[in-house]
């Protein structure tokens, strides 16, 4: 029987992620946390914490309390999942080179045999 607290997933950032958010203030850092856990936790996030991009294998967690920044991820083997780009969200719409970078990040981690 699973606890309350026992993890369905692991979630690991790429270091391009790490990167991005060693420039984010604590508080951005601090929620990004929060709902890393519960993804971890429970193994999905519903909107407004992620949504999934359509008609891509992609989600995006979205950091909107404390900042507007959007980190996708993927699901990987082995119940991982990949924290694989990160961007600060200007705009309504995801910027289509945002989205290309996601794309190609996912595109490696399948030829790496990792999804």
């Amino acid at each position: 029987m699973r606890r309350p607290n026992e993890k369905k997933k692991h979630f690991e950032l790429l270091d391009r992620v790490k990167d991005f958010l060693r420039d984010q203030p604590g508080e951005v850092k601090q929620e990004l946390n929060g709902l890393i856990f519960q993804l971890e936790r429970d193994g999905y996030l519903n909107y407004p914490n992620a949504e999934k991009i359509e008609g891509e294998d992609l989600f995006a967690l979205r950091v909107i309390q404390t900042g507007n920044i959007r980190v996708f991820y993927v699901y990987g083997l082995y119940d991982v999942i990949y924290g694989i780009h990160g961007y600060v969200k200007k705009t309504g719409q995801i910027p289509e080179n945002e989205l290309k970078q996601a794309r190609k990040l996912l595109r490696q981690l399948i030829q790496g045999g990792c999804i």
